[in-house]
C-alpha cells in the first residue's frame, strides 16, 4: 500500500522517514529567507509590486541593480590559480597546469564565477557543486533556492554538516528507468506508484513546486507555456539527491540517497564508493558569515528596504505630476443654471464661465513634492556608505567641489570594502581548486587532448592520460584575486619608488625597481627581453663614454699685441 497523502512516508522505509525529517528541518530554515530573496531579485529585475496605498505607479529607481553591479565590477576577475607538485615534478606540473587551464574554459568557469558572486550579493550566500564527468570535473552553480542545509553546521566549514540536499531535480520518467545507476526495485516501484491516484496527484504536484521554481521568471513576463518542460505528455519525477552522515554500527559513514517525489528510493550509496572522495563535494562561502546562521544577510539587504522606500517617493512624485497635469477643477454644485464643460485647450481660445469664474470655479489645489528629490538623493548616499558603492563607482560625479585627495581616500576606502570580500571569495575558490584536483584523481579521463600556443603563435597539440599528470604526492593551488594582486603591486611599487628617491646613486636598486615596474604590465616574454636589452645597451654605452680616455687639448695662446708705428 502507497501513502494516501503527499510526502507522507510508509512505516517499512525508516531510513527514508530520516532523510525527510532532515529535509524538513533544513527547509524550514531557510524558507524564512524566502520572500526577502525574492524582492532582492525582482528589485534588480526592475520589477515592483504596486498597491492602492503607496506605490500605484509601476515606478523602480535601479539603486539595487546599480549597486550590485558596481561591487561586482570590483571583483568581476576570475581567480588565477597555480598549481605546485609537491615532489618538484616539473613537467607533471606543467601538464597540471595545462589540465585545469583547458578545463577553466572548456567548462565556462569564468561565467560560473559570475553567477557565482551574484549569487552572494543578491542572497548573501553561494555554493558551488563538483561532480566528475568523463572528461574531467565540471562545476555547477546551483540555484540558492535548491540547496538545504543542516541547521547546525559551521557556516564557514562545509564539512561539519550532518546533511546537505540536492532538491527539485526534475527529471523526464523515461530517463530514469533508462539509468543504470538506480536499483530496479526502486524504478519498478516507481512505475507502480505513477499509476496510482497518489502518484498522479504527486505528478500534479511536481508541476506547481516546478511552477513555484519559475516564479521569478514569470515575474519577467515569461510564462509557463514557454518552458517545454511538461510538453508531449512527459512525466516529470522530483528527485532529492540527498548528502547524509549514516550510522552503520561501528562508525558514521558518508552516503548519498536518491529518492522521487519524497516517496520512492532509487539509490543509496557510499559516498566515497560513488566518486572515489570521502568529502562533501559542494563549496559554501558568504561575505559576511554568522557563526549561528547558515543563511546571512547579503548586500542586497542592506538595499532592499531603502529601495522600496524610494520606490514610494518617487511613484508619489510621478502621480502627483500627473495630477498637476490634468488641471483639474472644483466647482460649485449648488449653482442654478451652471453645467461645467470641457472645451479642446489651444493658443488663444477663449472659454466661457458663468459670471465671475473666481466665484464660480476654483482649480484643484494639489502641491507639489519637490522635497522628494532631496530625500532621494540623502538615502541614496547612506546605501552608498553603507555598501562601498560610492557615486564615483559608478560612473557619477559627486556635487560640490572637493580636491584630488578626497576623491582618492574616498575611491580607497571603498576599495578595501572590496578587498575584505575578496579574501572570503579567494578562499572558496581555495577549497574549490583543491576538491577538483582531489576529484581528478579519483575519477581521472582516460585520455584528454591539451592545446599549447608556442612563442611563433603555432598551435600544438597533446594527449595525455593519468600516468603523465597524476602525483602520489599531490598537488597544492596557489590563488589569488586579481583585486588583491594589483592592489599589492601598487603598495609595492609606491615603497620602490620611495626607497629609489631616497637612493638615487643606488644602480641594483633603479634596476629591480624597473624589473618590478615592467613585470606589473602585460608583456609578451620577447618584449620584456626587447626592453631589457635595450636599458642593457644603453648602460654599457654609457659605461663605455666614462671609460674611453679623452685626448688632451692644446693650451690657448693668446695673440700677439699689434706693432704701434
Amino acid at each position: 500500500m502507497y501513502p494516501t497523502t503527499i510526502n507522507s512516508i510508509a512505516p517499512s522505509n525508516p531510513k527514508l522517514e530520516k532523510l525527510l525529517r532532515e529535509k524538513k528541518a533544513g527547509r524550514e530554515l531557510q524558507e524564512r529567507k524566502h520572500s526577502d530573496w525574492q524582492e532582492n531579485y525582482e528589485l534588480y529585475r526592475n520589477k515592483v509590486r504596486t498597491n492602492r496605498l503607496t506605490q500605484r505607479q509601476a515606478v523602480n529607481i535601479p539603486l539595487m541593480k546599480e549597486t550590485i553591479k558596481t561591487i561586482l565590477s570590483k571583483i568581476d576577475d576570475s581567480p588565477n590559480v597555480d598549481w605546485k607538485e609537491k615532489s618538484g615534478d616539473e613537467m607533471k606540473e606543467l601538464i597540471y597546469q595545462e589540465i585545469w587551464t583547458e578545463q577553466f574554459k572548456k567548462n565556462k568557469f569564468e561565467w560560473k564565477d559570475v553567477l557565482d558572486k551574484k549569487n552572494v550579493l543578491l542572497y548573501g550566500l553561494s555554493s558551488k557543486f563538483l561532480y566528475p564527468t568523463d572528461t574531467g570535473v565540471d562545476v555547477d552553480i546551483p540555484d540558492v533556492y535548491d540547496i538545504i542545509f543542516d541547521p547546525l553546521m559551521n557556516p564557514v566549514d562545509i564539512e561539519t554538516a550532518r546533511f546537505i540536499v540536492r532538491q527539485n531535480i526534475f527529471r523526464n520518467l523515461r530517463d530514469i528507468l533508462a539509468d543504470k545507476r538506480y536499483s530496479e526495485a526502486g524504478k519498478a516501484e516507481l512505475k507502480k506508484f505513477r499509476d496510482t491516484e497518489v502518484g498522479l496527484i504527486q505528478s500534479n504536484a511536481n508541476l506547481e513546486v516546478f511552477k513555484l521554481k519559475m516564479e521569478r521568471l514569470q515575474s519577467m513576463g515569461v510564462s509557463h507555456g514557454d518552458f517545454p518542460y511538461y510538453a508531449g505528455g512527459d512525466v516529470m519525477v522530483n528527485l532529492t539527491e540527498h548528502y547524509t552522515n549514516h550510522w552503520n554500527g561501528k562508525e558514521f559513514e558518508r552516503r548519498v540517497a536518491v529518492y522521487a517525489d519524497d516517496v520512492v528510493a532509487l539509490l543509496d550509496e557510499k559516498l566515497e564508493d560513488l566518486i572515489g572522495v570521502d568529502f562533501w563535494p559542494f563549496v559554501l562561502w558568504m561575505e559576511d558569515p554568522e557563526s549561528t546562521d547558515v543563511y546571512p544577510d547579503g548586500i542586497a539587504d542592506l538595499v532592499r528596504t531603502p529601495n522600496k522606500i524610494l520606490n514610494v517617493w518617487f511613484s508619489q512624485h510621478v502621480e502627483n505630476r500627473t495630477l498637476q497635469n490634468f488641471q483639474m477643477h472644483w466647482y460649485d454644485a449648488t449653482k442654478q443654471g451652471y453645467t461645467p464643460q470641457t472645451y479642446e485647450p489651444g493658443p488663444g481660445v477663449m472659454l466661457p464661465a458663468p459670471g465671475n469664474p473666481k466665484e464660480t470655479i476654483m482649480p484643484v489645489e494639489i502641491n507639489g513634492l519637490d522635497e522628494s528629490f532631496t530625500a532621494i538623493d540623502y538615502l541614496t548616499k547612506v546605501i552608498e556608505r553603507g555598501t562601498g558603492a560610492v557615486a564615483l563607482e559608478k560612473g557619477v560625479a559627486e556635487q560640490g567641489t572637493q580636491t584630488l585627495g578626497e576623491v582618492q581616500i574616498l575611491i580607497g576606502a571603498a576599495q578595501e570594502r572590496s578587498l575584505a570580500m575578496a579574501k572570503f571569495y579567494r578562499n572558496s575558490w581555495y577549497e574549490t581548486a583543491w576538491k577538483w584536483s582531489e576529484l581528478m584523481h579519483a575519477n581521472p579521463p582516460k585520455s584528454m587532448k591539451l592545446y599549447k600556443t608556442g612563442r611563433s603563435g603555432k598551435l600544438y597539440e597533446k594527449v595525455v592520460t593519468p600516468k603523465d599528470w597524476k602525483s602520489d604526492a599531490g598537488y597544492e593551488p596557489l590563488v589569488s584575486s586579481t583585486s588583491e594582486q594589483e592592489a599589492d603591486q601598487i603598495k609595492t611599487l609606491q615603497k620602490f619608488n620611495y626607497v629609489i628617491q631616497q637612493n638615487p646613486n643606488n644602480i641594483a636598486l633603479k634596476r629591480i625597481g624597473q624589473k618590478r615596474q615592467l613585470e606589473s604590465l602585460d608583456l609578451a616574454p620577447d618584449e620584456l627581453n626587447e626592453i631589457e636589452m635595450a636599458d642593457k645597451q644603453a648602460e654599457e654605452m654609457a659605461l663605455t663614454q666614462a671609460q674611453t680616455p679623452q685626448a688632451p687639448q692644446a693650451p690657448i695662446q693668446a695673440a700677439p699685441l699689434p706693432v704701434m708705428a
